[in-house]
């Protein structure tokens, strides 16, 4: 796991065991980035695409609300609801939480 001074959530990822800290105020998608892992994407993280949409499958209470675009997303993109799916591009988080998302995986492979 990365070390994050400000403490302010950590992610695992399932089924794969990474797990990473996320900064306050920081996209898990950055956070990820940040920590040498390669999140499935199509735009990049600019919360256009829908690719990087997550499962949370623990710890939803510290995830932020599903935002204007992020709902956009859901609604035009992926067409449903998010329930208990959401974009990691746009997902801050405040404390632990578990994601279920296949194909996150380190950049370099080595590790």
């Amino acid at each position: 796991m990365t070390d994050s001074p400000s403490g302010a959530g950590s992610v695992e990822v399932r089924p794969s065991g990474l797990r990473f800290d996320v900064r306050d105020g920081e996209t898990v998608f950055a956070a990820a980035a940040r920590a040498g892992l390669k999140w499935p994407t199509v735009c990049g993280g600019n919360g256009s695409c829908g690719t990087c949409v997550s499962t949370v499958v623990d710890g939803a209470e510290h995830c932020s609300p599903v935002g204007p675009l992020e709902q956009e997303v859901f609604d035009t993109v992926l067409h449903q609801p998010p329930r208990d799916r959401r974009l990691v591009c746009q997902l801050r988080v405040t404390g632990p939480v578990t994601v279920l998302r296949r194909g996150v995986r380190p950049l370099d492979p080595a590790t």
